[in-house]
């Protein structure tokens, strides 16, 4: 049976019987949706009684697609657990009688196992293995609703295979619901498999520079201080450009490499420093206006700019808030920025702009 499948029926085949959960990614050519049954018609067995396996696909199209497989693999195998492929449209009394009859088997869109769940159609007591035909993103959405929908109504946590034609973000929605999955990139199933060198061994990080790395400490207090950053300092309308810049440009699995990697640069420049200024070399500024008039730091150094003599060296820390904002400017021209200032229109209102008052 084994020789007569396809590069990608063989490799589900040889990972089926294994317990850890696992998400395939198949590509747009991997050809008939045959590989989504191999997985089912592997752990079931013939005497179990109940259905004991899902196969949650994409469309009508591609249950009746998968339908037609179990043919097929019968014919290699001879083995005679019941399927029952829900491709019926409307015809849900039909399809009821069907599921009286306990197949071994089902093969239904998320919708139509929803609809038969509500009508008590359907006993998914017996379920230990579930197999996903994930969509492409744009359809993901409300297939893994139904999905979570489904799984909730599973008593026992089942074994789930997920089959994708390309790792998108919103595969994170089924990630959540795996158990410590095994994630396979098309190129991994296609390649031939490698041949293991027992000499050869992957270097390992020496104890030097384990040394040169920045404690976790360290760590922590970087990403926190990013963290910050991002809520108090970031304009939300450039991170989402820039995040859909990521989605497109860096493979889904290799991003937390990713992020690894700028964390990595970044920690090496250390924490910044939040002021080196001498006491008495600047002084507070209340600015009244805020995030809620979307300023962010930048826009507040731009609009120091317009007052004569003013560069971004005599402007200190800025922190925004909700309705204002205060920023340390140089001493010696607070009273010019000010005088400004103080009185203008900006972005639609006058702007208040004086020195800020220390609490008491």
């Amino acid at each position: 049976m084994h020789q007569s499948l396809s590069l990608l029926e063989r490799y589900v085949h040889s990972h089926s019987h294994r317990s850890r959960d696992i998400v395939i990614e198949t590509g747009s050519d991997a050809g008939k949706p045959d590989y989504l049954l191999i997985p089912a018609l592997t752990r079931v067995r013939r005497k179990q009684k109940g259905i004991r396996a899902l196969v949650i696909a994409s469309s009508i199209d591609r249950v009746k697609a998968v339908g037609d497989a179990r043919a097929r693999f019968e014919a290699m195998s001879g083995d005679s657990v019941r399927v029952a492929a829900l491709d019926s449209g409307d015809a849900t009394r039909k399809e009821a009688d069907v599921l009286g009859g306990s197949p071994g088997i089902v093969i239904a869109t998320g919708s139509r196992i929803i609809d038969h769940l509500r009508r008590e159609n359907i006993d998914l007591s017996a379920v230990h293995s579930v197999i996903v035909d994930e969509p492409e993103r744009d359809n993901a959405g409300a297939f893994n609703l139904d999905l979570q929908f489904i799984l909730s109504k599973i008593a026992h946590r089942p074994y789930i295979a997920t089959f994708t034609p390309h790792l998108h973000e919103e595969l994170d929605t089924v990630l959540s619901l795996l158990r410590r999955p095994r994630v396979v990139e098309q190129e991994a199933w296609q390649r031939p498999r490698p041949v293991r060198s027992r000499t050869r061994k992957e270097p390992r990080m020496s104890t030097q520079d384990k040394k040169n790395l920045p404690s976790e400490e360290q760590i922590q207090e970087r990403i926190e201080e990013i963290l910050r950053l991002i809520h108090e300092e970031a304009d939300p309308e450039e991170l989402n450009f820039l995040r859909k810049m990521v989605r497109k440009h860096v493979p889904f699995f290799s991003r937390g490499y990713f992020a690894a990697y700028l964390l990595r640069n970044s920690s090496a420049k250390g924490p910044r420093k939040a002021s080196t200024q001498k006491d008495g070399d600047f002084k507070s500024v209340f600015i009244g206006v805020g995030k809620n008039r979307r300023v962010f730091p930048r826009d507040l150094i731009q609009l120091f700019g317009t007052v004569d003599s003013v560069s971004a060296e005599d402007i200190g820390e800025i922190k925004i808030l909700d309705n204002y904002s205060f920023a340390e400017v140089t001493s010696s021209k607070a009273d010019q920025v000010i005088a400004k200032l103080d009185g203008t229109e900006y972005r639609g209102r006058k702007l208040s702009v004086n020195y800020a008052r220390r609490r008491d």
